[in-house]
């Protein structure tokens, strides 16, 4: 699964600038696994904060934007 194939009806709900991993998941219909491993790996941008790996949405956010102004 791709970041093209995340649920847009999933999208319209308020957003967080930070957010977990458990969260993300969640909200975009993906396991935990597979958000953990993108976050890992850098294809989700994400920041540790203690011992927390969290996803920085708003900064995935603001790409999302500028590959509509790309494309």
């Amino acid at each position: 699964m791709g970041l093209e194939e995340l649920d847009a009806s999933k999208l319209v709900i308020p957003q967080r600038d930070v957010e977990t991993i458990e969260s993300f998941a969640e909200r975009n219909g993906l396991t935990y696994d597979t958000a953990r491993a993108w976050a890992m790996k850098g294809v989700l941008p994400s920041v540790k904060l203690g011992k927390r790996r969290m996803v920085n949405s708003a900064l995935l956010r603001n790409w999302l934007l500028e590959q509509e102004w790309t494309a």
